[in-house]
């Protein structure tokens, strides 16, 4: 009775159905599979003892719930038989298949059947059936071309300027009448706007506006799009952080720019999310309305990268990042000794001492009352003849701007051609290592030099570009400036905001011996403008 026990059948009937599926043409849905395979069983006089059903899981690996509850069920002595519909509904990894078919289930003493490919492992050993790799290997060849066409299409999509992401980045959504493409949602455009603001002329960090957005109970990103799409959210919707600031600062879709590709999954089998280096990016330019100006964008970048914290004692310094040294061009550090009060002094001084550079020493308090009194001297001819100030603005950028222009525009060809020459350079040096003409060492001591001498044409090249672009269109650039100082009237102190919303930078010369004492330049170039 024991033995008659044992040979019983207890089948396990499998079915899956997972997105690869999606294209197939036969009919392969759970309930079809579930009516073949209770069908076979009762004809043949199979006990099943369950259906395990894995939908929407993909047949390229067996990390599927149901599957993995067969298994149990097989460990625990309880299924002896698995029947599936045919070998692709079973899996599409040829050597995992073959593994189970040929190693696992006969380890376990498991029949296995696949009705559609005839396939019965009672009837014989399957280790010498040829169809049975030749058919998983066809199956497994399915979903890759799937996914290789898939591929194709979303790049094709990508570089038309088609954006093709599940959820519309915050500050936007999807239009109505195109999915394809991206308009500002009214509801958040304001808040990115405000974002970049704090940063650009506040001079906050990523935690400090996280939590000002918190505390004005403004929604985050994934908790509008799970209101949005009508589902539940577990998390506190209003707790803004770090992370979520930060993927903000470097979308580029703000700009208005469609920018895809910079991730891929490694293949159809490994679902590892490989990062793409920035040349193998897809860019379209101006694809949809921007949601933050170009000026604003870099500000705010720049104002991050030089932001300084509160010293200990509570004492801020309303001018960091905004004062360079007016001879070597860096970052005037500011310092506080026990004895003096706040100065400011050139880094180059400090850190290389005086053959690099002079000290440039100024108080905290001079430059503050410098610059108060140059601002207030802008802002009042502003006040007192705006067309005048206009028109001399414009006369003086274009005095300047001509010559500079021109300067920069030959200095464009030169790097150009001086980047093609290195990368020429390059090629001869790797052609001289294959023939022996250089050793591995001498290789790489040479070409890190001409790599080097690359990167700062390139960069370089990337800044006059910038600079060239920002020059095209003078009479916007300054009609952008005189909205800003119409936000300041009878201004009688300075702020941080003020200072990053109307100051590109504050040159500070070298103090000099005059007739009347001691004198030091102190420049102040203004957003758009220049220096006055």
């Amino acid at each position: 009775m024991k033995n008659i026990e044992q040979r019983r059948i207890k089948a396990a009937c499998y079915c899956c159905l997972s997105d690869d599926d999606a294209q197939d043409g036969t009919s392969v849905s759970i309930e079809t599979q579930t009516k073949i395979l209770g069908d076979y069983c009762r004809d043949h006089g199979m006990e099943i003892f369950n259906y395990y059903k894995d939908d929407g899981f993909t047949g390229t690996n067996f990390n599927r719930p149901a599957f993995k509850r067969m298994m149990q069920d097989i460990d625990d002595g309880l299924v002896n038989t698995v029947v599936v519909k045919d070998l692709s509904r079973f899996g599409r990894e040829h050597l995992q298949v073959g593994n189970y078919l040929q190693m696992v289930f006969p380890n376990k003493h498991v029949r296995f059947i696949a009705i559609g490919d005839d396939v019965d492992s009672d009837r014989g050993s399957l280790d010498y059936d040829l169809m049975i790799p030749i058919k998983n290997i066809f199956n497994e060849y399915y979903p890759a071309d799937c996914s290789r066409k898939t591929r194709q299409a979303f790049v094709t999509k990508a570089a038309n300027g088609e954006f093709i992401g599940s959820q519309a980045p915050y500050g936007y959504r999807k239009s109505k009448e195109d999915k394809h493409i991206l308009e500002p949602d009214e509801k958040t455009a304001g808040i990115i706007t405000w974002i970049f603001e704090m940063a650009a002329y506040q001079g906050y960090g990523y935690n400090k506006i996280a939590r000002v957005l918190t505390e004005k109970k403004i929604i985050t990103p994934a908790a509008y799009q799970a209101q949005q799409a009508g589902r539940a959210y577990s998390r506190e919707p209003t707790e803004w952080n770090l992370t979520t600031i930060y993927h903000i600062f470097s979308n580029e879709t703000y700009l208005g720019h469609l920018v895809s590709g910079k991730r891929r999954i490694a293949s159809f089998k490994n679902k590892k999310v490989i990062h793409k280096p920035e040349d193998e990016w897809i860019v379209v330019e101006n694809r949809f309305p921007p949601l933050v100006t170009e000026q604003l964008w870099n500000a705010a970048h720049e104002r991050l990268k030089t932001r300084k914290r509160e010293t200990k004692n509570g004492f801020v310094n309303i001018f960091a990042g905004l004062v360079k040294c007016g001879d070597c061009g860096y970052a005037l550090g500011l310092t506080n000794a026990k004895t003096q009060k706040n100065y400011f002094v050139c880094q180059t001084y400090s850190k290389k001492g005086k053959d690099y550079c002079s000290s440039h020493y100024i108080t905290y308090d001079d430059l503050y009352e410098a610059v108060l009194l140059d601002v207030k001297q802008m802002l009042c001819a502003v006040w007192k003849d705006r067309e005048a100030f206009k028109e001399k603005v414009l006369q003086r950028i274009s005095e300047t701007d001509s010559t500079g222009r021109q300067m920069m525009e030959r200095e464009v060809v030169d790097l150009t051609k001086k980047i093609e020459e290195l990368s020429v350079r390059y090629d001869r040096l790797y052609d001289d290592r294959l023939d022996g003409l250089l050793s591995d060492r001498k290789f790489k001591e040479m070409s890190e030099r001409v790599e080097t001498e690359q990167c700062r044409a390139e960069e370089r090249l990337t800044e006059l570009k910038s600079s060239l672009n920002n020059n095209t269109d003078i009479r916007q650039n300054l009609s952008d400036f005189l909205e800003i100082t119409d936000r300041y009237q009878e201004i009688k102190t300075l702020d941080r905001e003020m200072l990053n919303r109307l100051i590109a930078s504050i040159t500070v010369g070298k103090k000099t011996q005059t007739e009347r004492g001691t004198a030091q330049e102190i420049t102040v170039n203004y957003r758009f403008i220049g220096a006055l």
